[in-house]
């Protein structure tokens, strides 16, 4: 006779309940490896999205400040720019200045990498008194007043007629050129 040795596998396997500890293990380090990815990829569009905003801003002072420095040039009675071409004295209309207002100078500070403008006042007994300095634009890499063409008036003098402008913005490897030229109106009319 047989005996039945067999021995019954569905008595002898218990029902699995959960992850063992080396699944759980993989599990966690796939994700751990998912969520630094994501954590990556958001760092590096956030410092994308500040930099394109400060280059934005650094540009669009700049061309402001390109634009004032042109309406100035045109709108003057008397423009001189310094030999060093960096900084250009601006004398405007009676009508247009303000109160004791003598002149307004446009300078590039290359240490501070800024364009600054002071007003320069002279009151009625002749002292004389200046303004503040006003920042315009800011990581300014270059930027040059001049030089000028000049020509002369009815007494010999040379005056600036029409004033090249060029302005450099930079923000680490992001740069733009802004240029321009400009001349007192009230000088090529007569």
């Amino acid at each position: 006779m047989k005996t039945n040795t067999r021995v019954s596998t569905t008595a002898s396997r218990r029902p699995r309940r959960g992850l063992s500890i080396v699944e759980v293990m993989i599990s966690l380090t796939i994700t751990s490896f998912l969520l630094v990815a994501v954590a990556a990829a958001y760092n590096a569009s956030a410092s994308a999205v500040e930099m394109n905003d400060r280059f934005f801003r650094a540009t669009q002072a700049g061309r402001v400040t390109m634009n004032q420095l042109l309406t100035e040039i045109r709108r003057a009675d008397f423009v001189a720019c310094a030999p060093t071409s960096d900084s250009v004295i601006v004398t405007r209309p009676l009508v247009n200045r303000m109160p004791e207002e003598d002149s307004r100078e446009y300078r590039y500070d290359a240490a501070a990498k800024k364009i600054t403008l002071q007003v320069f006042y002279k009151k009625a007994d002749g002292t004389t008194y200046v303004g503040p300095k006003y920042s315009l634009a800011s990581n300014v890499e270059t930027a040059k007043f001049g030089p000028a063409d000049q020509q002369k008036d009815a007494t010999g003098a040379l005056l600036d007629v029409r004033i090249p402008v060029t302005i450099e913005v930079k923000i680490s490897g992001n740069q733009v050129r802004l240029s321009g030229s400009s001349g007192p109106r009230r000088l090529l009319t007569n």
